[in-house]
This record gives structure tokens, C-alpha cells and sequence, in this order.
């Protein structure tokens, strides 16, 4: 491949340096205290040579259209046959591959180029991007041939375009549309990768389109059937993006009140947007703009352990444990979650049974120090769950449901209401498979499952379609998720789009720790060599680690620091 873009980097940066001087002298003004964002560095475009080779003509084109996602693919198409000009679609799907060399194959005979590409990722023709496994190879094929200008020209090539990861960080950007729940309390986000040239207009031409299907069922847009914008353009002037909807995009007052915010909040996140005014047919699409969605919840501060066969909270500075007359942890106690409100909790005994606790239903004033315990009186009484042959870890959602399934070869995920209602929701598409974790999201409108399929780990995130009251009606059919998973012994999520996967040793003293971004990349970081359990607050820099030996520790930096001993686990809400 040609690169130019080095020197345009170059130049810019000689450019740079012959500006940037440092006044000395003059008065001193108080500034707005914004800053643009700066405009992203895309790779040069240069149209073919006279004369140029099969070789520069294949590259060249390649090249061109990298660029093109900045501009309209004209000079790329410039590459091209006038027949192929007008048939090429580069936007159907694009191959994000490995940075480096491709490997070209010529075959004179046929006119045909084919090249060998690494791929790390795709994305479909909405910005929905999936993962490739290490070692992925596609095989693009392009028909050359002689142009009447007996030049070389692409005369047959596949849609869709080829794009290096390096250069498709500098062209494309990550949004989150905003969805609601189905209650319409809570934003349900859906990660998209659309290019950094008119973002906005991407952006808003998504969101109205709908969410996903593996996800409609499970949220709620303001957007009815047929919405479109009227100019499929949204100017941004000062940091304000004007969005002008078509007449069918106009719903009912409550639609057009939650349009206006899911447009809102998934364009003021861009770069360079402040503000949104929406209209329809010139008029503003509510005249009272209201926030009724709020984040997914975050988990309190203090989280509940076991410590010494006993129930507990920890507050972030003290251990504090359930009453001697509570009573100890059944034989066997293991895996412990937490609801949202701080009343309940929920683990395994042995691998069969789901019990609930609400020992801990009054807080930390409720509970002792460990130095002012005794002897635990008996056992503490627990509230059986579910019962089963062998049972994933459990999770709450935010509606207090209880999440588990049968770890071998189930065709249901189960969930158990606050009041003991257990509820089997049809996941035939886990059959033939060994499940290690079902993980309900904070926004309780999706389900992430960890299972094993032979010697492969599979994560995949499904929808949660529940009734307006929150009670879970089903699971859809799953989106997987990640790339190159080993074998995963924890999941969390930590935010509303990343999960986070606790690894094992595996015969070596570092344990992975895997960061997945939902409709992103998968990111591996190391875990403390012996952890074996994991829990966060809120973004990957709140993890916290418990450890084969009882210590606690959370992030420091690049490293974990040590902030508690002599725990058994530790959850906090989730």
C-alpha cells in the first residue's frame, strides 16, 4: 500500500513548530475556557497515475478509500471502471484488518488480484461491529482490466471497503445511542461505530432508525415506524445541532418527549455538541423538553462478604458482621450477590441450591465488629431460591429478580422474583453447551451469558423482554460479544457497555483479565495470580479482586493495591 499520510504528518508537524511561540509581552486576556476538538488526521487520497501498475492501481485504491470515509469515495472511485463507479457501494460493509502488510496475489491470466487480509474486525452498513477471532482471514478479490484509455482500472470488486485499524481509529468514532427501558425510566445504550466525517448526521440518522434487532424487543423509542430526517444532513453551528425530523417522525406527545431526549443525549455526547434543536416541518418537536430517563444504577459504596462463616458489609474502611443470634453461613455458602436496594443477598450452596438472605436488610448499624463477635447460634435462616442438578453463580437485576441456569446443556435461563416466583425463560440456543455465568445488565433490559462450547468460550449478550411492571417475559436470540476468551471463572459488568471477565491461570502465574466492550473491542489486562472472584462500582478503574487468600485489592494505577484481608468474597450490588 502507498501511505502518504506520513508526510502529511510531517509537514503539519514542521508547520506546527514554526507558529507555536510563546508571547512575552502584551496584555493578559481571560479566555472562554472551551476547546475545539481538533480536526482527526485521515490518510491522503491521490487518484491514479498515468501508467501505473496492477499493483499501484489494487493499493492505490485501498488507499483512496480509507480516506474516502472523510469525504464522498470520489477519488477512489476514480480507481474503478465507470460501470463498477456506479455499483460500488463502499459503505455496505467495512473489514477493519490488522495493521501491516497485505499479502497480494496477481494472476495474469484471469486479470485477477486477490489479497489475503487479517481481519480484527467488521462492521455492517449501520456501524454494528463484531470481533474477529485471532487468525481470521478474508480473501478479497479484485477484477482488473484495461480501460479505454488502455489504463489499468477495477472493473469487478465486492461492496464494502478495506480499511487498516490504525487509520480506522483516525476515521471512525464510537456512539452510543440512547434507547429506553421499557418502563421508560432507565437509558438502554447501543454502541455503534460510524464515521467521524458529519457524525451527527450519522448519529441522528441511526438513532431514528431503531435499535438493533436483537435488541428491540427489550426497549422502547420515541421514534414511531417511518421516521426519517427530513434532510439527511444535521448542521452543527456554535455546538448546536439542528435536526429537522420528516412529518411521520412526530408521535404522540409522550413519543415526541422521549425522541427529543434520546436525541439529545446521544448527540450532546459527540464531539464539538452542546445543544439540539429538533423540529418537525420548521416547528420544534416539543415545546417542554423533559429528562425522565436517568444512568443504569450504580452500585452503593458498601458491598456484603463473607468473612469467618459470616455475612457482612464492608463500608470501604470497616468490616462489619451479622449479630451472633443471625446465626452462621450454611456449609458451602459460595458466590455471593447483592441487590441494588442493599436489603437482600443471594448465593450458592454447594453448586444445587440458590438460597436468599435479608440479614443484612438494616444496614451497617445493624451489624458488629468482628472483635465483638462470638460463637454464631447455629445457622442463619435462608430462603430457598431454586434447587437444581448444578447452578451458575447468581446476579440481581434492578427489579430484584435472581438470574441463574443449569450449567449443563440448558434450554432455559431462570429468574426468581422477590417473592419467590421462579420463572424459566426459553434459551434453547444454550443447548449442547456447559454455562459458567448468566449476568443480568444494570439496566435490566439485557442478559450477558458465559458458556462453553467444546474447548471454546462463547460471550454473548441477549435482550430481556420484560412486561412494563419488570417482570422478565424472555430472552432473545444472543449477540456474541469479545474476542480470543479463555476460560472465564467471573463476569461482571461494570458499566452499562462493558463487562468485565475474570480468567484462570492455566498453568502460568498470571490470571487475564478481559474488558468487553459491547458492540466495541476486547481489551486484556492481568488480574492478581491468584483472584478468584470480582466486583466493580462503576468503570473498569473500580474493580475489585478477592483473592485465593482472603486479600482484597483495587486498582492502583497500572497495578491493584492491597485494601482488605481475611475475606472470603465480596459483591457489591449486582
Amino acid at each position: 500500500m502507498r501511505l502518504r499520510f506520513a508526510a502529511v504528518c510531517a509537514a503539519a508537524a514542521l508547520a506546527l513548530g514554526a507558529c507555536a511561540v510563546i508571547p512575552t509581552t502584551g496584555a493578559v486576556n481571560e479566555g472562554s475556557g472551551e476547546v475545539e476538538g481538533a480536526e482527526p488526521l485521515v490518510p491522503f487520497a491521490e487518484g491514479p497515475q498515468m501508467d501505473d501498475s496492477v499493483n499501484a492501481i489494487v493499493s492505490g485504491f485501498i488507499e483512496a478509500t480509507a480516506a474516502g470515509f472523510a469525504s464522498d469515495f470520489t477519488v477512489a472511485r476514480e480507481y474503478l471502471t465507470v460501470p463498477a463507479r456506479a455499483d460500488w457501494d463502499p459503505l455496505a460493509q467495512v473489514t477493519v484488518f490488522d495493521s501491516g502488510a497485505l499479502t497480494q496475489d496477481y494472476d495474469e491470466a484471469t486479470g485477477m488480484v486477490t489479497y489475503s487480509v487479517p481481519v480484527a474486525a467488521r462492521l455492517d452498513d449501520a456501524g454494528r461491529m463484531v470481533e474477529a477471532q485471532a487468525g481470521t482471514q478474508a480473501q478479497l478479490e479484485f477484477q482488473v482490466e484495461r480501460s479505454v484509455a488502455n489504463q489499468w482500472r477495477i472493473g469487478g470488486l465486492d461492496n464494502g471497503s478495506l480499511v487498516a485499524e490504525a487509520t480506522f481509529n483516525q476515521v471512525f468514532l464510537p456512539v452510543t445511542l440512547v434507547f429506553a427501558s421499557i418502563d421508560g425510566t432507565t437509558v438502554v445504550p447501543e454502541q455503534r461505530w460510524l464515521p467521524q466525517a458529519n457524525i451527527a448526521t450519522w448519529a441522528a440518522s441511526e438513532l431514528v432508525a431503531g435499535p438493533s434487532p436483537w435488541l428491540a424487543n427489550a426497549v422502547t423509542t420515541g421514534f414511531p415506524a417511518g421516521s426519517a430526517l427530513a434532510v439527511d444532513s444535521v448542521v452543527v453551528t456554535d455546538g448546536v445541532a439542528k435536526v429537522q425530523l420528516a412529518a411521520q417522525s412526530a408521535g404522540t406527545a409522550e413519543q415526541r418527549a422521549l425522541a427529543e431526549q434520546q436525541l439529545r443525549l446521544t448527540l450532546t455526547a459527540l464531539p464539538g455538541v452542546r445543544e439540539v434543536d429538533v423540529t418537525v416541518g420548521g416547528v420544534p418537536l416539543t415545546t417542554d423538553p423533559q429528562d425522565t430517563l436517568s444512568r443504569e444504577p450504580v452500585p452503593a459504596s458498601v458491598a456484603a462478604l463473607f468473612i469467618d462463616g459470616r455475612l457482612g458489609l464492608w463500608d470501604g474502611e470497616e468490616v462489619r458482621v451479622v449479630p451472633d443470634a443471625v446465626g452462621a453461613l450454611p456449609e458451602g455458602a459460595n458466590n455471593l450477590a447483592t441487590s441494588y436496594d442493599g436489603t437482600r443477598t443471594a448465593f450458592r450452596v454447594g453448586s444445587s441450591s440458590i438460597v436468599g438472605s435479608d440479614a443484612l436488610a438494616g444496614g451497617i448499624d445493624s451489624l458488629v465488629a468482628p472483635a465483638d463477635a462470638g460463637e454464631p447460634q447455629g445457622t442463619m435462616e435462608v430462603t430457598t431460591l431454586v434447587e437444581g442438578a448444578s447452578l451458575v453463580p447468581p446476579g440481581f437485576d434492578r427489579y430484584g429478580f435472581v438470574w441463574t441456569a443449569e450449567t449443563n446443556e440448558p434450554e432455559s435461563v431462570i429468574a426468581v422474583s422477590a417473592d419467590g416466583v421462579e420463572t424459566d425463560l426459553d434459551a434453547r440456543w444454550l443447548a449442547g453447551r456447559t454455562v459458567e455465568q448468566v449476568v443480568p445488565s444494570r439496566d435490566g433490559a439485557r442478559l450477558v451469558v458465559v458458556s462453553r462450547s467444546g474447548a471454546q468460550t462463547v460471550v454473548e449478550v441477549a435482550e430481556v423482554v420484560r412486561s412494563d411492571a419488570g417482570e422478565p417475559l424472555s430472552v432473545g436470540e444472543p449477540m456474541q460479544v469479545g474476542a480470543n476468551i479463555g476460560t472465564v471463572t467471573d463476569a461482571i459488568w461494570v458499566d452499562d457497555l462493558s463487562i468485565a471477565l475474570l480468567g484462570a491461570a492455566e498453568g502460568s502465574d498470571s490470571v487475564p483479565l478481559w474488558i468487553v466492550s459491547v458492540g466495541g473491542r476486547t481489551t486484556e489486562d492481568l488480574a492478581v495470580a491468584d483472584a478468584v472472584a470480582i466486583s466493580a462500582r462503576h468503570g473498569d478503574r473500580s474493580i475489585t479482586l478477592v483473592a485465593a487468600d482472603g486479600t482484597v485489592r483495587e486498582r492502583a494505577g497500572t497495578a491493584w493495591s492491597t485494601i482488605a484481608s481475611g475475606i472470603d468474597d465480596l459483591a457489591y450490588a449486582g
